[in-house]
């Protein structure tokens, strides 16, 4: 029978299992330092996707027409609410790293938007204008970010695509 003392852990039991989780530290923590904060082309992708479907699902909710704006010649895109007018205020405005550019939206059946702005709606149904976004890095390395008219994610492409 044990004793009330003998109720826990020893010492050294303690510091093995301190030291096992410091050596699965050591290892993880440059991964997560890597893969997270100084890549800037996810941190690109990964605002286009959330803000994608983040309009996706504010329109049906609010039931409100929402607008994914898309500067080329500023290298920025910002969302908006309800219609669209001159004093309309940017929301969730992103500028793009350096050594990121806008190339063109794409629209099916319309001319590429190489220059100004560009517009993609989001509607209060559900559904979405259908558009390829082409961004480059300074190492003239192309990407394509497909919108879909009525799924929730964008498609993306480590190449140029067009429709």
């Amino acid at each position: 029978m044990k004793s009330p003392g003998d109720r826990g852990f020893t010492l050294i039991e303690l510091i093995v299992v301190i030291l096992l989780i410091s050596i699965l530290m050591v290892f993880a923590a440059p991964r997560l330092d890597v893969s997270f904060f100084t890549d800037h082309e996810r941190k690109l992708s990964a605002w286009i996707l959330l803000t994608v479907k983040t309009l996706k699902e504010n329109a049906v909710k609010t039931q409100t027409i929402n607008t994914l704006h898309i500067d080329l010649d500023a290298n920025r895109m910002w969302t908006s609410a309800g219609e669209v007018t001159d004093e309309t205020p940017r929301e969730n405005e992103y500028v793009l790293p350096s050594g990121y550019r806008l190339l063109d939206v794409e629209f099916p059946d319309m001319d590429k938007i190489t220059r100004g702005a560009a517009a993609v709606q989001f509607y209060k149904k559900g559904y979405s204008d259908k558009a390829l976004i082409h961004i480059e890095d300074d190492d003239d390395t192309r990407s394509s970010f497909l919108i879909e008219p009525f799924l929730p994610h964008v498609k993306i492409s480590e190449t140029y695509i067009e429709f």
